[in-house]
Order: C-alpha cells, then structure tokens, then sequence
C-alpha cells in the first residue's frame, strides 16, 4: 500500500500477516478463518505481482539499454502502449537506413510485450486491503485468546481437575426435582464457584425470580428470597468472599463477582446452565440461568451474532420436565413466575 512500485515489500507484509494470524488463530471461528483465508489469497496475489514486475522491470532495462549510446542523439517519440510515453534516442551519426531499421526492430520488440505503466492503484489498494485484513485477523484472534491464554497460565491445576468426576446436585423446587452436572473438567472457576455457594447453602429458600417461556430461566440472586423484593435480579455473593480450585484460592471482586471464564466453546443449548452477568467484563456472581431453547446468540464467542457473552458450566442430565413446566409457568410484568417458585434446596448427590 506505501510502495506501489515494487510490489515487494506489500507482499512481503501481506504474508507475514497472514502466517502471523495462522500461527494465533487458537479456534476455528468463521470471521477469524474468513478473514485469514482473504488475507491469503491477497497476500498470493502480491506475491504474483511482485515477481511480474519485477520480470517486467528487467526487460524495460534491457530495451532501454538497447536503444541508448553515450553519443550524440536526436530524439525519436515511440507510443508505448499502456504506458507514459517514452523518448527513445538514435545516433546521429548512422547512415538514416541503418537507424530506421534499428528503430523498427527495438520499436517491434518494445510493442510486444506490456510496459511497466504508473503505480497500479487497484493493486495497491488490494494491498492495503490485505494489510488491514491481515492486521485485523491478528488482534481478533489475539482479543478473543487473551482470556484462555491468562486462564491457561494461572490455572496449572486445571489438568488434575479432568481426571476426577464431574459433581452432580440435586435441586428440589416446590414445582419438582431436577438434577445438574457441572463441567469441572472444562469450567473449573465457574463450577467451583456454584459448588462453594450451594455447599453452604446459599442458594437455599431463593426464588425464581425471571423466567421467560421459550427462552431460558434464571436464578440465584440473593434478595429473591423475597419474592416481591424490588431488587431482585441485581445481588450476589459477599464482596471479598474467597473459595478454593483445587490448590488456587479465588477472590470475588468488589460486586461479589469471580474472573469471566471464557475458555470452552460450550454452546447456550437446551438444558444448559449458563453464567448471568450484567453484560460488563468480570460481572458474573451467583446468579445462572438453565436455557429451555438453544440460546447459540449469547455463547461468549459469538460476537457475529451479539455482544452477549455467558460462559456455560454445566447442564440439566436429570428432570429438565420440571424446568419446562417452570418455563411455562405464568408470570408478572417483571417475568416472576405467579405464584412463585422456590429453589427449597440444592444439594450435592455425587
């Protein structure tokens, strides 16, 4: 895009652009694949071009060499075709017939073959187009990595977690019993994080305090104790409260809330519990919501479909009847069901 002619050095970036974003790119998502795909055939393309330019620039160098001589010369003007027009010299000191000949020969050979024109402006721009793209795809992938790369460099105890089961808790509401599992394995800050509230029983006597037919249900703020309570929806833990992953001791933040754990690429499908936040970074505490459709819109890695980003934890593997049947339960201009449901309580089975 800078250097028009050569084309070197453009391709040259283009290319290392695109292995940059290659090597970076962790998950195959369609925006970073697409963009790194456009990328390549961009940066092939300059490569194409530089090494025709520069064919073309060796020949014009030796049609230039054959026509001119350190002598005296009178100027003869040769259309070039696709080109600025060129003066070529001719000695003054040759017989006319010799020179004509020259002339016609050098002339013939020169019209042949396509001239280095000016700085080829679609060319550049595809070549600031690569630029970008390929810039684009780097801090895409290097944005949407950061999380994994500090979860993987601050949790080497992670790996012992997926050698043990997964836990699995009962939780008995007055509309019936289901039962979850949650992805230790693959999600051990945010399960670790639910294990250590039930385990203590917090989440005993909560209502559901939103839930929308068709859509998903939510729970765990600490003020639905009281089902009428005006700020049901906006609690959470205690600020500054800690709990254990393995050997690693978490901190809540401020707000009662724990570190976005945006590592698994585990989809908002039916039955699966889902970390509710504010739509803020590092927003999300104690309450989760179990989705009743496939909600793909508000997975963490789906920015092509909104800003939305809920990590899942785990999933319903027992009763997801009784959390359709409080899907469809009747509910007041603020989404509490009526009349309301408790979570009675919610206790570890495994």
């Amino acid at each position: 895009a800078f250097w028009p002619e050569p084309v070197g050095p453009r391709a040259g970036i283009a290319c290392l652009f695109f292995f940059e974003a290659m090597m970076d790119t962790q998950n195959k998502r369609p925006l970073v694949v697409a963009a790194t795909a456009f990328a390549a055939v961009l940066a092939v393309f300059s490569c194409y071009e530089a090494g025709k330019q520069y064919a073309l620039s060796a020949q014009s160098l030796h049609v230039a060499q054959a026509v001119s001589t350190p002598t005296a010369v009178t100027s003869r003007v040769l259309p070039m075709p696709n080109a600025h027009v060129h003066t070529y010299s001719r000695p003054v000191q040759q017989a006319a017939t010799v020179d004509d000949e020259r002339f016609e020969e050098v002339f013939s050979v020169a019209s042949e073959a396509p001239q280095q024109a000016a700085p080829n402006k679609p060319l550049a721009l595809l070549g600031a187009v690569s630029i970008v793209a390929g810039a684009l795809t780097i801090l895409y992938a290097k944005f949407k990595s950061r999380g994994y790369t500090q979860l993987k460099e601050d949790r080497p105890w992670s790996m012992a977690m997926a050698a043990e089961p997964n836990p699995q808790y009962l939780c008995k509401t007055t509309a019936g019993e289901f039962t979850i599992e949650l992805y230790m394995d693959q999600m051990p800050i945010s399960a670790a994080n639910f294990m250590d509230l039930a385990d203590s029983g917090y989440y005993n006597g909560i209502h559901f305090h939103r839930v929308i037919d068709n859509f998903m249900l939510q729970f765990g703020c600490p003020y639905a104790k009281d089902p009428k309570h005006p700020r049901c929806g906006t609690g959470g833990p205690e600020p500054g409260s800690t709990y254990k992953v393995g050997d690693k001791t978490i901190t809540r933040n401020g707000g009662g809330c724990i570190p976005d754990e945006l590592t698994a690429q585990i989809s908002n499908e039916p039955a699966t519990l889902s970390m509710a936040n504010t739509g803020m970074p590092n927003s999300g505490g104690s309450q989760f919501f179990i989705n009743t459709v496939h909600n793909d819109f508000l997975d963490w890695w789906r920015d092509d479909l909104s800003p939305s980003r809920h990590p899942v934890f785990g999933e319903v593997i027992d009763g997801f009847d009784i959390c359709m049947k409080i899907g469809k339960a009747p509910t007041d201009r603020r989404d509490s069901p009526t009349p309301p449901i408790q979570m009675i309580s919610v206790e570890r089975v495994k």
